[in-house]
């Protein structure tokens, strides 16, 4: 059960009241001495009894000598006792150190800071409001960025100059040239994608690594030449003459060479995935070297 604490108030010689103190705070009054045995003290302003008869009040405290009481109120004010104050008189920066007080500022000053805090706080909430918008555009950025690399498709040809001679790297691609003689011409690395060489004379032409992919090669005359590593996807080659054609590792994937003639022609490693082959059957994936017809023919 708690203890039920008693308040006192206290008179000195009759005079003032103060009050109500509890036990504790008289006793501090004492040790201070601000307050002596022969004070009354009393619990309701009626009754009044010295100090020293209160074996209560008396019991808790004792006296201290000037130099203590200074010494315990220098503790609870916060002096600090390192530096005595006569060599605080003769030091400036100590004085300065221990002055506690602000010079007074002009209105000036004060608006100028005042200034100062407003801007600094408008630009810590200005701050914070653009803070997640630039997250998530950089974010987006980044997811855009990565997206660009995972699925970037080749740079398309540059375009063709179709009065350029037939030399090697030629780039004729999208160009018109049928009925052309490229007899026994060196093109190799040529870029001739999707160009319309319709009837031409490539017979004995050398053609490595060149780019035929989508070229109109109908009814032309490619005997005897050097197509290895070379790119025909999807080329037109109906009634094309490819008689000892050289075509190793030549992709002819989805090629049409209905009635081509390859009598004589080197086959190794050439794909034909998906290819039109001679007599109209489709060539099944992953024919290479061969046709492998499980297909029926093209209506």
């Amino acid at each position: 059960m708690n203890r039920q604490i008693t308040l006192w108030y206290t008179r000195r010689h009759g005079g003032t009241i103060l009050g109500p103190f509890s036990e504790s705070v008289i006793t501090n009054h004492f040790l201070l001495g601000r307050l002596n045995a022969d004070d009354e003290v009393s619990t309701d302003q009626v009754n009044w009894q010295l100090i020293y008869s209160q074996s209560q009040l008396k019991s808790n405290h004792r006296f201290l000598t000037d130099k203590q009481a200074q010494k315990y109120l220098n503790e609870r004010d916060g002096f600090d006792r390192r530096y005595p104050l006569d060599m605080m008189e003769d030091d400036p920066l100590l004085q300065r150190r221990y002055n506690t007080r602000r010079a007074e500022e002009n209105e000036d000053d004060i608006q100028s800071r005042q200034l100062r805090s407003l801007i600094m706080q408008k630009f810590r909430q200005q701050k914070q409001a653009i803070f997640w918008p630039l997250v998530i555009i950089f974010s987006i950025l980044t997811l855009i960025f990565i997206l660009t690399i995972i699925y970037a498709k080749p740079f398309p040809s540059p375009l063709g100059s179709c009065d350029t001679p037939a030399t090697s790297n030629v780039n004729w691609t999208n160009c018109l040239k049928p009925q052309l003689n490229l007899q026994n011409k060196i093109l190799n690395n040529a870029q001739l994608r999707n160009s319309q060489l319709v009837g031409s004379n490539m017979m004995n032409v050398t053609l490595t690594n060149a780019d035929l992919a989508y070229a109109d090669l109908r009814f032309t005359n490619l005997s005897y030449s050097h197509l290895q590593d070379g790119q025909l996807l999807g080329a037109n080659l109906k009634n094309a003459d490819l008689s000892y054609a050289d075509l190793t590792n030549a992709n002819l994937s989805y090629t049409d060479l209905t009635g081509a003639n390859l009598g004589g022609s080197k086959l190794d490693n050439a794909r034909f995935d998906n290819a039109i082959w001679v007599d109209g059957l489709i060539c099944a994936p992953q024919s290479i070297g061969q046709c492998i017809r499980t297909v029926h023919p093209k209506p």
